[in-house]
């Protein structure tokens, strides 16, 4: 299949696409219009009729009704996501060795999060996802898994798990470090946080440990340290953050 008529099928089903430059992540085009709007097929037709090459970037969000897990195994990525009930849906073998995930967005808005578990990141309203068969920057090619493509089953809705991460990062949206562990009471440094928690295992990006919150016997709280210093804190077994700070508050 080539670049366009790859490009085509995707602009059919619905997505938003752009061009990006042949072997690389950027878009050849400005690119803003289309995160409101998709592009006409010819449109299409003048950007890869001009340059065949182009690699093929799907506009995420609500645009297209799509948001992407990018998991990156060098960052610990599947690790990260080896616990959690992922529904198979279309998925993408990345140039650079780790997946694309795909799943249906309907009608929410989700942003761009960036790092939303130790290798893994959530390309929503404001991302680019780069659909085969582009070429990676390293040479490798884009493509689907067998039996994954686009097409080939329906694309799964948001997973549970994945919606509390996400209620749990609003929340915590636009709360400095020093508003969220500001009392001697909880630890305002990951040094402290560690010191109060039990089963600690270090992974590419943070660390897992035991819950404080609930009887964990398997370390299902995820440990991190986001932008400013701030700490960031996920249950996989649905503890609420407050829950997770109020325990940490009653072993002081």
């Amino acid at each position: 299949m080539t670049n366009l008529s790859a490009a085509l099928a995707l602009l059919r089903a619905g997505f938003s696409i752009v061009p990006l430059r042949p072997r690389a992540k950027r878009p050849m085009v400005p690119w803003v219009e289309f995160q409101r709007r998709r592009a006409t097929e010819d449109e299409a037709l003048a950007w890869w009729r001009s340059i065949p090459e182009a690699g093929v970037g799907i506009v995420c969000g609500r645009v297209s009704s799509l948001i992407v897990l990018d998991e990156d195994p060098r960052n610990g990525g599947t690790t990260s996501l080896l616990a959690l009930p992922v529904s198979k849906g279309p998925t993408v073998r990345t140039g650079g060795g780790g997946r694309h995930l795909y799943f249906a967005l309907n009608g929410e808005q989700v942003s761009k999060v960036g790092a939303l578990l130790p290798g893994v990141d959530l390309l929503g309203d404001g991302a680019l996802a780069t659909a085969p068969p582009s070429v990676h920057p390293n040479g490798k090619t884009y493509s689907w898994e067998p039996g994954c493509a686009l097409g080939d089953g329906p694309l799964p809705s948001l997973p549970f798990w994945l919606r509390g991460l996400l209620s749990d990062r609003r929340r915590a949206a636009g709360r400095p470090a020093a508003h969220l562990f500001s009392s001697g009471a909880i630890p305002h440094t990951v040094e402290e946080l560690l010191g109060r928690l039990e089963g600690i295992r270090r992974t590419a990006t943070g660390w897992t440990a035991r819950c404080p919150a609930h009887a964990d016997h398997d370390p299902s709280l995820s440990v991190g340290v986001g932008q400013g210093g701030r700490l960031l804190l996920h249950c996989f077994a649905g503890c609420r953050f407050d829950e997770i700070l109020t325990t940490l508050k009653g072993q002081v």
